[in-house]
């Protein structure tokens, strides 16, 4: 009777033994299943890693150079704002000796009319109109100059304006709407293609194209690298038009809808850093009131907005300094109606000021 019990007792142990054993079999093969999966996702994470890191480093090389730009702007400007206040404090001077001059021939011709020696005070007084007509025509040769430095100091902060605008496109992954590329090569296996423009040519990484034949969209591209004179664009699955396929020489457009997902859907946009910041400022009128820019200020203050910077070594100013006019002739009226000029004689500068009464001396 015993050895039945313990028959019994055996078998039930080897049961619940072979029972623990099919267990542990199924969950070693569930554990040996989740570890295959888990290799290949993390090979797949690292090859996205590599992948972000090759265009993380496209990026900070674009991000450097538009800052280096930037930052020559800048002193550019600085520099042509420097300019333009000693110019204006020259002009400001040569204005109080017109002033004094027009005082010396008032005085002249009172002594005319008090009588003295007439011819004596007639060649004082030519002496004196000569020497205004002089400060005259230096005046508004002075004034041509400041009107060029200003212009190109207006110049200057529409580039950074533009330097700043491609900055935050490239950032935010958006082409010109006006930007155009053609298709150097295409491998229909692989669905990415290869376009004939990089980043000198406008390219961001992650910027949305269509491929246009005729007037026709026939598919979509997202970039995803880009080199200097290259870049690789992939097609946006479901994009491409039923019958057609995209081939060498192809034309490519910005898309309609810029910042979409790998599935073509419309991503949302960021808001824009600054409402009207690509705007270029008016230069400010020159009036009494108004203090001339501090030396070394930042004349941007928020952020301006184009044309293309001038030369380095170029003349800031513009045109060359204005002929005076020629003193009348001896024995001519110095107080009446001016002779009239003969033809081709240049006319005399105007003594109009184009930037208000001069500021009162204190």
């Amino acid at each position: 009777m015993l050895w039945k019990i313990l028959s019994l007792f055996s078998a039930a142990c080897l049961g619940a033994a072979c029972y623990f054993a099919l267990s542990n079999q199924k969950d070693l093969d569930q554990e040996r299943t989740r570890a295959s999966s888990a290799k290949a996702n993390l090979k797949a994470a690292q090859a996205r890693k590599k992948e972000g890191d090759e265009g993380l480093i496209a990026k900070k090389a674009v991000l450097e150079t538009s800052v280096k730009d930037l930052q020559s702007a800048k002193d550019e400007t600085v520099k042509l704002a420097a300019e333009a206040v000693e110019k204006e404090a020259a002009l400001t001077v040569i204005k109080g000796n017109l002033e004094q001059i027009s005082q010396q021939v008032t005085s002249v011709q009172k002594q005319i009319d008090e009588a003295g020696d007439i011819e004596k005070l007639i060649a004082q007084i030519e002496k004196v109109k000569k020497e205004k007509l002089e400060a005259e025509g230096a005046a508004a040769n002075q004034t041509q100059r400041i009107a060029s430095a200003k212009a190109e100091f207006e110049n200057v902060v529409a580039q950074t304006a533009k330097l700043r605008e491609t900055e935050a496109r490239g950032r935010k992954g958006v082409v010109d709407p006006e930007f155009t590329a053609r298709i150097s090569q295409y491998f229909p296996e692989w669905g990415f293609g290869i376009l004939n423009k990089g980043n000198t040519g406008g390219v961001f990484a992650n910027a949305d194209l269509e491929v246009k034949r005729g007037k026709n969209v026939i598919a979509k591209l997202k970039v995803r690298n880009v080199e200097q004179n290259g870049a690789i664009a992939e097609l946006i699955p479901g994009s491409l038009a039923e019958g057609e396929f995209i081939q060498t020489g192809d034309s490519v457009v910005a898309a309609a809808t810029q910042n979409t997902d790998s599935k073509g859907n419309a991503a949302k946009k960021d808001a824009p850093a600054a409402e009207g910041a690509s705007t270029t400022p008016a230069m400010p009128t020159a009036t009494p009131e108004a203090a001339a820019p501090a030396m070394g200020s930042d004349p941007f203050g928020a952020a301006p907005a184009a044309p293309a910077a001038p030369a380095m070594g170029s003349d800031p100013f513009g045109a060359a300094p204005a002929p005076a006019a020629p003193a009348p002739a001896m024995g001519s009226d110095p107080f009446g109606a001016a002779p009239t000029p003969a033809p081709g004689t240049p006319a005399a500068p105007s003594t109009a000021d184009p930037f208000g009464a001069a500021p009162a001396a204190k």
